[in-house]
């Protein structure tokens, strides 16, 4: 397994150059009226730019990371997601989030974390909601659950450092982690998957019975050979209308009209 705690952030590594074309990117994929909020790099990934991206993560972390997904994604004080772990892991055993700032230059604890809640392979809770004054996690692939009050959350949280344009924070999207809406901001995150043993499938998968981009998902990796294939699979299936709407279902598609006139601002 990728090991980086909560977070670990990557000073200064990614260029003005690089940065400008992640914007564009974003802007020219944003542009068509049927455009998803995802997948704005999947035919850019022979760039130079995304090509320097997976050199520095592998660097960073010692294993050769698989793009998997990205979104661009805008937030501000009235937009923002709350506390969740990313849906990819109930698939895919081991992921890294590459979170980049594209606008503005620094954002102050971007990002936080739950502490002490899915610290270990038999603490791994998959769903979190509140009930009064606690928050109940709950374990989809076992029936285990756990509570904990609103305020130990609070009092355990772990918040990300300032954050610049140039940067990249990688942080484990198994971990519970939330966006700070504190300030508006631009970002592009890259979910990179890594091989394990048992391959790229998650060792305690999760029923997928809520989640279609879970379902999709799956079958995808069953029917892929190699990394390669999954990738060519996942285009195929981008062309089909309702295999869209589940792969965008995680990425806030009910924002896109947000998105696409915020992105035009960068």
């Amino acid at each position: 397994m990728t090991d980086i705690g909560y977070f670990r952030l990557m000073k200064g590594v990614l260029s003005p150059d690089a940065i400008r074309f992640l914007k564009e990117a974003a802007k020219q994929y944003l542009q068509p009226q049927d455009a998803i909020p995802s997948y704005v790099l999947l035919d850019r990934l022979q760039s130079p730019v995304v090509a320097a991206i997976e050199a520095l993560v592998e660097r960073e972390v010692g294993r050769k990371p698989y793009y998997l997904n990205d979104f661009y994604l805008y937030s501000d004080a009235a937009f923002g997601a709350g506390w969740h772990v990313d849906t990819e892991l109930f698939t895919f055993e081991d992921c890294l989030n590459a979170w980049i700032l594209l606008a503005p230059d620094a954002i102050s604890n971007p990002l936080a974390f739950i502490s002490q809640v899915n610290d270990g392979p038999d603490n791994y809770f998959h769903s979190l909601r509140r009930d009064g004054d606690q928050a109940l996690f709950a374990n989809c692939s076992n029936g285990r659950q756990h509570r904990l009050a609103l305020a130990d959350i609070e009092a355990r949280r772990v918040t990300t450092p300032t954050v610049e344009v140039g940067d990249i924070l990688l942080l484990d999207p198994k971990k519970f982690h939330k966006t700070n809406t504190t300030a508006p901001k631009h970002t592009i995150v890259i979910k990179f998957a890594f091989e394990t043993p048992n391959g790229f499938r998650a060792a305690n998968p999760v029923p997928s019975l809520f989640w279609p981009e879970v379902r999709l998902f799956n079958r995808l990796l069953a029917q892929s050979p190699d990394w390669t294939q999954f990738l060519e699979q996942l285009r195929a299936a981008l062309q089909n209308p309702e295999a869209r709407r589940d792969l965008s279902a995680g990425f806030f598609p009910e924002k896109i009209a947000l998105y696409r006139s915020m992105v035009a601002t960068l």
